[in-house]
């Protein structure tokens, strides 16, 4: 049984396509109208093999769910993206998870997600190099009670395993402002390890042999300080977002209230994020004041981090309309 077969329901009269296979036994199944349900696996018979456009004997079954095509394979990093499982459902409908490793490097892997207080496996195996693997498929409802994934890798090169790494990522919502020139349109995409920086230890060593090689300047106080020409590297340790819908996407004239505000909230969590990898101090959603639905929404989301201080944003400067992250 894969996507894309026929079934009939074993004790009712109804027939449909299976559209993902997920965890437990259980598969999405669309029946009539397009409207998808859950149903278990032994609870169905297969009365047409899915196959392509060619025969079986010239080409293998290809599932909806396979993206591997669409991913730039060879960046020299590791990413765990989310995906549209259909790509005309970019807000709704199931959403595909997947390993992409664009290393020279295997990797070994194991996966869990967080509902509450538990953590509950999702998927282990070894990932080859340049290549991607589709780890969960899940229907959006289904997250509801998922607050993140922790990640655990092993990457091994040559006769030796380097870089253990471990990692918890937010839930990653695809939608229409998320956009990668390495990924499929709508893919939101956490980077766990880039190749392409220095890694931390790197860095200390670069550092060290900066500060050996650096002589002192005898004369320094006897030559004017230039101006800067603006040419330098700023820490960035602050940020504002504004979280107005028309600020986020010029595609919200045709989308749904539901639609925009889980664009809003899936920007929350991206912005959140990318200010805690980057250091920052501070960040300000700007949210409006209106019923409050946005605001409770951003609280909400803001609540499944931890080590952060809350509070309302300058009302001089924001009116009420924006909340203040320090962390």
């Amino acid at each position: 049984m894969k996507v894309g077969d026929k079934v009939s329901f074993i004790n009712d009269k109804m027939n449909g396509i299976i559209k993902a296979i997920k965890a437990d036994g259980m598969v999405a199944v669309e029946i009539e109208d397009n409207f998808i349900i859950d149903a278990r696996a032994k609870e169905l018979v297969v009365t047409e093999v899915f196959m392509s456009e060619k025969t079986a004997a010239t080409e293998e079954p290809v599932p909806v769910t396979s993206h591997p095509k669409e991913f730039n394979l060879s960046t020299n990093e590791i990413c765990f993206v989310a995906i549209p499982a259909e790509k005309h459902k970019t807000l709704t409908g199931y959403i595909g998870y997947y390993l992409v490793n664009g290393t020279d490097y295997e990797l070994l892997y194991l996966i869990h997600s967080k509902k509450e207080a538990e953590w509950n496996k999702v998927a282990s195996g070894t990932l080859a190099p340049h290549n991607a693997v589709n780890v969960l498929t899940i229907n959006r409802p289904d997250l509801t009670d998922i607050s993140s994934f922790h990640i655990q890798l092993l990457i091994s090169g040559g006769n030796s395993i380097h870089h253990p790494f471990q990692k918890e990522v937010s839930v990653l919502l695809p939608d229409l402002a998320n956009a990668n020139k390495n990924f499929p349109d709508f893919a939101a995409v956490a980077s766990l390890l880039n190749f392409n920086q220095a890694d931390d230890e790197e860095l200390k060593q670069l550092s060290k042999k900066f500060q050996s090689e650096k002589k002192p300047n005898t004369s320094a106080q006897k030559v004017k300080t230039q101006k800067s020409t603006g040419t330098g590297a700023v820490l960035l340790n602050s940020k504002e977002v504004d979280l107005h819908i028309d600020k986020l996407t010029k595609e919200h004239r045709t989308m749904t209230n539901a639609e925009m505000l889980e664009l809003q909230k899936s920007v929350v969590r991206k912005e959140m994020d990318y200010a805690i990898v980057n250091h920052f101090k501070k960040i300000v959603f700007i949210h409006g004041k209106g019923e409050g639905v946005l605001r409770n929404e951003v609280l909400k989301e803001l609540s499944h981090y931890s080590n952060i201080k809350i509070q309302e944003a300058d009302y001089a400067r924001y009116g009420g309309g924006a909340t203040e992250v320090l962390f």
